[in-house]
C-alpha cells in the first residue's frame, strides 16, 4: 500500500480498475456491432476485457476478505463489485453470439441497442470514479439516476427490436430465433448497469 493511502480509499481504486476496463471494453463491444460482419474478428478483444475484469473483481474480493475497515459495508462492495462484472460478462457473450448464430448482417435496432449500453457505462464509470466522495458528492446519485433513464430508453428499443423481428418475411425461422437471444441478452446488459446503479443507490441511501 503507498504511504498516506487508506485501506478504505484502496477499495475505490479496485473499482474504478473494474470500471475502467468495462469502459474500455464498451467502446469493442460498439465498434463490433457498428461494423458488423466486417469486425468479427474483434470479437475475441472482449474476452480478454472479460478475463482481465475476473482478475480486477477477484482483487476486490481478496481485498474485501482480508481488510477491518472497508468504506461502506462488506456486502454492497461485493454486490457491486460482481454486478460489475456481469456488465463485461454480458457485452462478451451478447458479441460472441453473433459469431456462435452465423449472422451474417446487422440490425438498426442491435447498433441502437449496443450504443446505448456506451452511454450507460460511461455513467457508471463516472459513477464509480466520484463513488469515494457518495456520501457529500450529488454526481454519484446523479449518474445513478442517468443509468435508469438510459435503460428505460434500451426497453423501448428493445420492443421495437422485437416488434421489426417478427413483421420480417425475408427473415428464416432460424436467424429470428438467433436474433431474439441476441436482443434478450443485449436487454440484459443494458440491465445489468442498472442493477450496478441500484447497488449504488442503496450506498447512498444508507448514508443518508
Amino acid at each position: 500500500m503507498a504511504f498516506g493511502v487508506k485501506k478504505e480509499d484502496e477499495f475505490f481504486g479496485l473499482l474504478r480498475d473494474v470500471a475502467t476496463t468495462i469502459k474500455e471494453a464498451s467502446q469493442e463491444y460498439v465498434e463490433v456491432f457498428r461494423e458488423f460482419p466486417d469486425s468479427i474478428t474483434r470479437i475475441p478483444r472482449l474476452k480478454v476485457y472479460e478475463t482481465n475484469c475476473d482478475e480486477q473483481v477477484s482483487a476486490v474480493m481478496k481485498k474485501l476478505y482480508s481488510s477491518f475497515i472497508t468504506p461502506f459495508d462488506r456486502e454492497d462492495i461485493s454486490a457491486l463489485a460482481l454486478a460489475l462484472d456481469d456488465i463485461m460478462d454480458y457485452m462478451e457473450t451478447t458479441a460472441a453470439r453473433l459469431e456462435l448464430f452465423n449472422v451474417d448482417g446487422i440490425r438498426a435496432e442491435a447498433v441502437e441497442m449496443a450504443e446505448l449500453t456506451v452511454i450507460a457505462v460511461n455513467d457508471m464509470y463516472d459513477m464509480i470514479d466520484h463513488l469515494s466522495e457518495f456520501h457529500k458528492e450529488g454526481i454519484v446519485m446523479d449518474k445513478a439516476s442517468a443509468i435508469g433513464r438510459v435503460e428505460d430508453q434500451a426497453d423501448e428499443v428493445y420492443r421495437t427490436a422485437l416488434r421489426t423481428l417478427f413483421h420480417d418475411d425475408e427473415l428464416s425461422g432460424k436467424m429470428s430465433t438467433a436474433w431474439l437471444r441476441i436482443f434478450d441478452r443485449m436487454e440484459h446488459c443494458v440491465n445489468s448497469v442498472d442493477h450496478a446503479a441500484a447497488v449504488v443507490r442503496t450506498v447512498v441511501m444508507k448514508s443518508a
